[in-house]
């Protein structure tokens, strides 16, 4: 049977028309660990995104942009970079009726970001202006494949029990953060700075939050396999109790 992951795209523009696109690493990371990915395109119809859902098995909220501040409760600082209003309201209605379905759902770096929103919680805008003492989350990579900075995990999380470790080496390309937690989430991974890199579901069977790209590291580093191992396996079992 095949596990189908429906991931969400960026939008822009260019020579005057929109294009609703992917990173291939994303792609690459379901179908390597079992998954069949299809890409959902960006609207606002509930009915539509119910349609999404029927045939899904597992959402994957991918990274990208920043995220409207109007969503949590606070007008946008100068630091804000780009938005797309529409990813935002969709990606929104997407979780929440994907919570309601109790389908498992991945969320990395801005998906990680978008799930604590919609589920209630808040962002800092920009680590750098809106907290002290922040280390460098954003460096100029030429690749973002190797590690960066160190993450510490809380033993008996999920994360943990995915990862089998309680320190471990991540990338890292964010000027945005996690900053109140949502009622029904934890967080349980952290940066040596206190920078939440994972958020993870007290309520729902697999909602999992990650602030790093291990889509861009598993090859690199076999450990990041299990995420999309984890989430896929979920995936396949909340089908076989759909079906």
């Amino acid at each position: 049977m095949n596990t189908i992951i429906g991931i969400t795209a960026d939008k822009i523009m260019e020579d005057g028309f929109y294009y609703e696109k992917v990173n291939e690493s994303n792609l690459n990371a379901v179908f390597q660990h079992g998954g069949v990915p299809v890409i959902l395109p960006i609207t606002e119809d509930e009915k539509t995104i119910e349609k999404y859902l029927s045939f899904v098995d597992g959402i994957y909220f991918t990274g990208g942009g920043d995220i409207n501040p109007l969503l949590f409760g606070e007008e946008p600082i100068r630091q804000i970079g780009a938005i797309d209003y529409d990813r935002d309201a969709f990606e929104v209605k997407l979780y929440k009726h994907a919570a309601a379905k109790n389908m498992p759902m991945l969320g990395i770096c801005r998906g990680q970001q978008i799930m604590n929103i919609a589920a209630g919680g808040t962002l800092y805008q920009d680590i750098y202006t809106q907290r002290q003492n922040t280390n460098g989350h954003s460096p100029k990579f030429t690749f973002g494949g190797y590690e960066h900075h160190t993450v510490n995990l809380l033993k008996d999380s999920m994360i943990f029990n995915i990862l089998k470790t309680d320190k471990i080496k991540t990338n890292s390309f964010h000027h945005q953060a996690v900053k109140d937690v949502a009622d029904d989430y934890i967080a349980t991974a952290f940066t040596e700075d206190g920078i939440i890199e994972c958020i993870e579901s007290a309520e729902l069977d697999f909602a999992l939050g990650i602030q790093w790209h291990p889509e861009i590291m598993f090859e690199r580093y076999p450990v990041f396999c299990n995420i999309f191992i984890s989430f896929i396996e979920a995936s396949k079992t909340y089908s076989l109790k759909k079906n």
